[in-house]
């Protein structure tokens, strides 16, 4: 929905009243809106009267600031200025992700005259103890820029970082691009967005290029065509609707759920089998796992099945204990969506429904569930998840 608003107003309040319309037209909003501790996200708090050149966002847009000497810039539409306008400026064209304002992030530069910046704001509210939170915004890559790179990313603190020069930050990213990508679209806008768990202490939200140049990948783009003018030697993006805000499960965050979590990956056991083994140490060392939120085994699973039957099958006296098991994003997946509770003993069912397919009676199996609460590995990486998302099996005597 395309909102137009008269170019004088616009000057006086940039779309305050643009924000208002939309409101009124939508009622509740999102969520994440509601629950957004970014104030100011998408830059709309901004006196535009005097907006003429770079680096004046801190002169008439409210709560940003920078973490360094270097200055911010503000763009918004309507604007008499070629410098600062939406959709065209002198950095490229590209309309507001978010209402009719965003500003402009030097993530990288070749050039010693520019220098990268950093946008910094004081949330609404500390975060939460134990409590997860989406933090997500959107860049798009000026036309003109020579170079894209990775490593744009946000980092959340205690304090506010007040840097008395035009120097890197450089600091461990609490949210980037899952894969770390090197940010490269023009045409459009992209989303960085991951989830952070609160410690209770965290106040300030800072965004930018946190890598060294020597740690960033860094790509020479082509100039797009139909685009006059210079390219410059810098990596610039326009940045816009910024949120921080609380969830229960990495679902709910902005981003797609394949960059929080690699819904496809299932753990493959490196236990390896030997001659000299029992069939108890056999049955204790054997696992069936499972894809994120799939309930089903695998080939591999299936055959897992299949070898511990036939181990009952010679030994008719064992019971066996069969226990399901869910990583923690599964879990939380759970607290938002029905279908997924129990997920643990929701596998074990199947699996003993399986046993019974191989010919072993419902008599000789006991169902139990542990869900997240019993970990193969505490680590936190995909794997790390792969390998708690399990059913495992006990002999019980």
């Amino acid at each position: 929905m395309k909102i137009m608003i008269n170019t004088m107003k616009l000057r006086t309040l940039c779309a305050g009243m643009a924000a208002l319309f939309v409101a009124s037209f939508f009622g509740a909003a999102l969520t994440a809106q509601e629950d957004n501790l970014v104030p100011n996200s998408s830059f709309e708090n901004s006196d535009l009267k005097k907006l003429k050149s770079f680096g004046q966002l801190e002169e008439f847009s409210e709560n940003w600031f920078s973490g360094t000497e270097s200055p911010l810039d503000l763009f918004a539409d309507g604007m008499k200025s070629e410098k600062v306008n939406i959709p065209n400026n002198l950095y490229g064209k590209q309309e507001a992700a978010d209402g009719v304002c965003y500003a402009g992030l030097r993530a990288y530069s070749k050039d010693p005259r520019l220098f990268r910046n950093y946008y910094e704001v004081e949330l609404i509210s500390a975060l939460e103890k134990n409590q997860m939170y989406c933090v997500s915004f959107d860049v798009s890559l000026s036309d003109l820029s020579r170079y894209a790179v990775n490593g744009v990313g946000a980092v959340l603190s205690d304090r506010k970082v007040e840097q008395g020069n035009t120097g890197l930050i450089v600091r461990d990213m609490d949210v980037k691009h899952h894969g770390n990508k090197v940010m490269s679209l023009y045409d459009g806008w992209e989303t960085i967005c991951g989830t952070t768990i609160g410690t209770g202490q965290e106040e300030y939200l800072m965004i930018g290029g946190f890598q060294t140049d020597g740690d960033m990948t860094v790509e020479k783009i082509k100039r797009p065509s139909g685009v006059s003018g210079a390219q410059l030697n810098h990596a610039y993006y326009y940045l816009d609707n910024i949120k921080v805000f609380p969830i229960s499960a990495k679902s709910q965050c902005a981003c797609t759920r394949a960059d929080e979590v690699r819904t496809d990956l299932v753990y493959g056991s490196s236990v390896v089998l030997n001659e000299s083994m029992s069939a108890e140490e056999i049955i204790s060392v054997s696992a069936v796992y499972y894809a994120f939120l799939k309930r089903n085994p695998t080939g591999t699973g299936q055959a897992t099945i299949a070898q511990l039957a036939e181990m009952l099958k010679s030994n008719p006296s064992w019971k066996l204990r069969v226990i399901g098991h869910a990583d923690e994003d599964e879990f939380n997946e759970g607290k938002i969506n029905p279908r997924y509770r129990e997920l643990g003993a929701k596998r074990a069912d199947i699996v003993v429904t399986k046993f019974a397919d191989f010919g072993i009676a419902a008599s000789r199996l006991v169902k139990d569930s542990r869900e997240d609460l019993d970990p193969a590995s505490t680590r936190d990486t995909d794997i790390s998840r792969a390998q708690n998302r399990r059913v495992t099996f006990e002999i019980i005597r």
